[in-house]
């Protein structure tokens, strides 16, 4: 009896966890459509990939966000015509490889400033020492590690 309960409040726990990272993440991508240009969700995803791994083709997004190969064909179309994303010097192998242009940059610095933002607000009433085990305890589940 008593582990079930334990198994129902890990469960309820883990639920807790989820719903306060979309809820974050939700919050600060909506916050920076505030910003020029405005961007979909999927728009600052795919900047944001592209920022992460200069020159990651199209295919590797769609693998990545698990969408299909012609909805990020279509997504890459508008950003490249907003001046924000542009193809690499031709490069050997399919698919041409991908990098942020200097508009491109400043609108993932807007996205990530943004995203600071929301961060920053609800970690003010926070310790240091609070926020650097914060800090730790998501390093370790972002990297699925064993307790350090």
């Amino acid at each position: 009896m008593q582990q079930n309960r334990e198994s129902h409040g890990r469960l309820s726990d883990s639920a807790a966890v989820l719903r306060s990272l979309v809820a974050i993440t939700r919050r600060g991508l909506v916050d920076a459509r505030a910003e020029e240009p405005r961007l979909s969700i999927t728009d600052q995803s795919i900047v944001m990939a592209i920022a992460d791994e200069p020159g990651i083709r199209s295919t590797d997004i769609a693998r990545m966000f698990r969408l299909n190969r012609s909805t990020v064909s279509r997504q890459l179309s508008a950003l490249v015509s907003l001046g924000l994303v542009q193809e690499m010097p031709s490069a050997p192998g399919r698919g041409r490889p991908l990098e942020l242009t200097a508009e491109g940059e400043e609108a993932f610095r807007n996205t990530l400033r943004s995203l600071q933002g929301v961060i920053d607000s609800h970690l003010a009433q926070w310790t240091d020492a609070e926020v650097q085990r914060f800090a730790h305890d998501l390093q370790r589940f972002d990297r699925g590690d064993d307790p350090a």
